[in-house]
């Protein structure tokens, strides 16, 4: 019985060391196999993770909506408010969610933000220089950007200041300009921030009176202000405004080279139009306490005052080399207003010719407006060798408007019609005699009847003398005098179609009445020449310039007094 008992008990503790054993290896089992699992699903979800990151990055990034911001060591330290927006850099940790400011150590968690293509910054501070002098801030300050609210730090920030501007300073922080109020600020230092060469000088360039056509010289016409601004943009300057003018005045505000400030105390409707078509600014300033100008035609420095700023003064007599030495910071003598003692000005006689024929070669001409070539060579032999000057219909347009002066001996010369010689299918003998003198003359043309390309020349300008209505009308009188206000706007539109300007008409005939002269002012036209036989003056009437007729019978000694 002993043996039987002691056997069972040795085949018990087996099983019992068999079943221990059995259990134990199901609990490794189990074990490294939740292990095992466990690891698979934190590599699922880094994954998981680092997909979801990379999806949010972006080299830009904006902020969703109001969001903490953190230190490397993700302690919270300010606030962020919506829709502001950081360049920022990629983490080397994969799996990092947090998103770093570019240059600095804070950071943004990863689902705070969205995708952003570019910044939203804008170029208004390109031409600042950074002031030499670095801000620290207490340990709370608040940020704004355009004068709201955008950042809230609980921690002391240290910052290169870009300007200042009344009770703020503005300041480079996270790689935009934020600013914030003088009393957040423990401390100020100096330091040299930049090595750029700064404006030593500024030119106030005052434009009294703007307006299309000007009548005085106090005026400045847009076509001159149009060559000006397009002579600063070529040249690289840039116009500033009341605020930086006196900021950079008083040291508050440093900047580069080429500034300029231009002003006009009246703002036109041609001002708003300038503003709006080019970089430039010309900025409404009036005199009052605090500014007051000395007309003086020199530049203003930092030792400049506000109550006695040097300003230059624009006329309609300014060239554009005085103008370039205005914006260089040059004395420029003053400009004279023009002598207005004689009651019409100075005059200019414009000359009134139609045909040409070369009588040496056999050719008549049995008309009196039809002139030899050998006549005419007289005609401009005497301008040449008598120092005339024979005018462009812009120079004598830009004449009659007061926005130049010209030499004393000036003459226009204009052609009537575009008949015969005076186009190269019709006897081309103007042309070439023009070109051989380099002398100027404009040609009022029939735009209906002749090709214009058949007067093409640099020496030749081509305007308006109708489109099809050189003719007797059904009224018995010329057709201009007959048709009624619909019938002449269209022919002049179609004429101006095919010239392409509207510097000056010329009236068929030197015939006009009271609505002809309406609707050539309506389409657009600046003068309009007749007939009268005397010297134009700036006092005539813009619409009624008269001319000396040549004809045939015009004798030498009658052509030389029309000049003189």
């Amino acid at each position: 019985m002993e043996k039987i008992k002691e056997r069972r008990q040795k085949r018990d503790k087996k099983k019992i060391v068999i079943v221990s054993i059995s259990i134990s290896l199901v609990v490794i089992v189990s074990v490294f196999g939740v292990i095992k699992y466990r690891n698979y699903r934190q590599k699922i979800e880094r994954e998981e993770l680092i997909e979801d990151i990379k999806k949010y990055y972006s080299k830009y990034v904006v902020v969703k909506k109001k969001t903490n911001l953190y230190h490397k060591d993700l302690k919270k330290v300010g606030v962020v408010e919506e829709e502001n927006d950081f360049e920022i850099v990629k983490s080397k940790d994969k799996d990092f969610p947090y998103y770093q400011i570019k240059d600095t150590d804070l950071y943004l968690y990863y689902k705070d933000v969205r995708k952003e293509k570019e910044l939203k910054k804008t170029n208004q501070y390109e031409n600042y220089i950074d002031l030499n002098k670095v801000v620290t801030t207490k340990k709370n300050v608040k940020l704004y950007l355009d004068d709201k609210k955008a950042i809230t730090l609980n921690q002391p920030i240290e910052a290169t200041i870009k300007f200042i501007n009344g009770e703020d300073y503005y300041i480079h922080y996270l790689g935009q300009i934020y600013h914030l109020n003088k009393q957040e600020v423990k401390e100020v230092k100096e330091v040299e921030n930049s090595s750029v060469e700064e404006a030593d000088y500024i030119s106030i360039l005052n434009y009294n009176t703007v307006a299309n056509q000007c009548s005085n010289t106090d005026c400045v016409s847009v076509k001159k202000i149009e060559e000006q601004l397009n002579y600063l943009n070529a040249e690289g300057y840039y116009s500033i405004n009341l605020k930086e003018y006196k900021n950079w005045l008083s040291g508050n505000l440093r900047l580069k080279k080429k500034a300029i400030f231009l002003i006009s105390s009246t703002e036109t409707e041609e001002v708003k139009s300038l503003n709006e078509k080019y970089h430039h600014m010309i900025n409404l300033v009036t005199t009052n306490e605090e500014i007051k100008f000395v007309d003086n035609n020199n530049k203003t420095t930092r030792e400049s005052k506000l109550d006695n700023l040097s300003r230059y003064i624009m006329k309609t007599t300014t060239s554009l080399e005085d103008f370039k030495k205005m914006v260089a910071g040059e004395h420029v003598e003053e400009i004279k207003k023009l002598n207005t003692s004689n009651q019409n000005g100075p005059r200019i006689p414009v000359l009134n010719y139609h045909f040409f024929y070369d009588a040496g070669a056999g050719e008549i001409c049995n008309e009196n407006i039809c002139l030899d070539t050998g006549v005419f060579r007289q005609h401009l032999n005497y301008l040449r060798d008598n120092n005339y000057k024979t005018l462009t219909i812009e120079e004598y347009r830009a004449w009659l408007y007061n926005e130049i002066e010209l030499p004393e001996k000036s003459v226009l010369i204009t052609i009537d019609d575009g008949a015969l010689g005076t186009g190269k299918h019709n006897g081309n003998k103007l042309i070439p005699i023009l070109e051989e003198y380099n002398m100027h003359a404009t040609l009022f043309l029939i735009t209906g009847w002749w090709d214009i390309n058949n007067y093409r020349s640099k020496n030749l300008d081509v305007e308006s003398h109708t489109y099809d209505m050189h003719s007797t009308g059904p009224c018995g009188k010329a057709q201009m005098i007959c048709a009624n206000h619909d019938e002449l706007v269209n022919d002049l539109q179609k004429s101006i179609s095919v010239t392409g300007s509207t510097k000056a008409f010329c009236f068929p005939f030197y015939t006009f009445d009271e609505e002809a002269i309406n609707a050539v002012r309506e389409v657009g036209f600046q003068m309009a020449f007749v007939g009268g036989n005397r010297k134009s003056s700036r006092s005539d009437n813009k619409y009624k310039i008269p001319r000396y007729p040549i004809h045939k019978t015009t004798t030498m000694d009658s052509f030389i007094k029309m000049v003189n």
